[in-house]
């Protein structure tokens, strides 16, 4: 009749309020299996590491005598074997494919590349305080009166320009910096756009020779060269 006792029902403890953005509580049974996956986990690394250490680099197999040896002899032999990886050839169509999704990517870096060219090319310019201003006049006497302003005015800056001396010359001082980063952002931002270009351009001549009916000459695999034969006119 013990079994018909309603009995206290068993529950595990939980974590505790302070701990509660922990999670649930680990118990050890949890500690247990991850420490076993982790053990396992050392365990196969070490014996890897024992089998790289262990491996001979001379090693011969029998799949070497139908592969393709180095492309490379004397002093530059590099002992790379060019054998077939298991990789499927692309078709040609397909590849042309990839070669225009290369391109559009490539077209879109190198414009990118170019508007921030042209932004730092204005930036640096305005700091260096490049530039010419005109002024439209009517007669000489016009232009007699502009130059005189010109004059009060060069003069009334020189006098001004005694007292912030100083501060001029801080100024001066910071545009100069900031002329030199603007610079150099703006040597490696042509270096990338040169790269780019240079890279569409060899894009767009591998589309070319690809073509179903080539525009453009090449090379055989012989090593002939043949250039694509044009209309008469």
């Amino acid at each position: 009749m013990r079994n018909a006792v309603q009995r206290r029902n068993h529950r595990e403890r939980g974590q505790p309020e302070e701990r509660a953005r922990l999670g649930l509580l680990e118990k050890h049974k949890d500690y247990s299996a991850r420490a076993r996956d982790f053990n396992q986990k050392k365990s196969k690394l070490k014996a890897l590491r024992q089998k790289v250490l262990d491996k001979n680099p001379d090693e011969f197999y029998y799949g070497m005598m139908s592969r393709k040896g180095p492309a490379t002899m004397g002093k530059n032999r590099t002992g790379t074997v060019n054998g077939d990886r298991g990789n499927e050839v692309l078709s040609q169509t397909a590849a042309r494919l990839f070669k225009t999704q290369d391109l559009g990517y490539v077209r879109t870096m190198r414009n990118k590349a170019l508007k921030e060219v042209e932004e730092l090319e204005k930036r640096s310019k305005g700091i260096k305080g490049e530039g010419k201003k005109l002024v439209f006049v009517d007669d000489e006497e016009e232009q007699r009166q502009k130059l005189e302003d010109v004059d009060m005015e060069n003069e009334e800056d020189a006098e001004d320009a005694e007292g912030d001396d100083k501060e001029a010359r801080r100024l001066k001082t910071r545009q100069a910096k900031e002329a030199d980063k603007l610079e150099a952002r703006l040597t490696v931002a042509r270096e990338r756009l040169k790269a780019l270009t240079e890279a569409e351009e060899a894009l767009e001549l591998q589309r070319a020779k690809m073509a179903k009916s080539p525009t453009v000459g090449g090379v055989t695999k012989q090593g002939l060269k043949f250039k694509v034969r044009e209309r008469k006119r």
